[in-house]
């Protein structure tokens, strides 16, 4: 099963580390199907047509590979990312 996992919280500081990313990544193997990219300026379409900022905070996001959605945050738990702060998480979401 693929899973896609967002990065949320906070918007990022242009400076903030991705240190440890590169090696996260590298121990995933085959499981990391797309590390994805990061994410701005969100707009949200409604239905009459008009637009707004999203509500949604999304800093970026990754597409993994997992055999259920436990598998997935185990290979989730120890991302760089959530070293950043109890206001960043990771969500996870199966995808199709």
């Amino acid at each position: 099963m693929k899973f896609i996992i967002f990065y949320t919280g906070p918007k990022t500081p242009p400076d903030a580390s991705h240190k440890g990313w590169m090696t996260w990544f590298s121990n995933l193997g085959n499981a990391l199907v797309d590390h994805g990219s990061p994410l701005s300026n969100g707009v949200a379409l409604h239905n009459d047509g008009a637009k707004a900022e999203s509500k949604t905070s999304y800093n970026g996001y990754s597409i993994i590979e997992a055999k259920d959605q436990d598998k997935a945050l185990a290979l989730i738990k120890d991302h760089p990312y959530l070293s950043l702060g109890k206001e960043y998480s990771i969500e996870v979401f199966k995808k199709g």
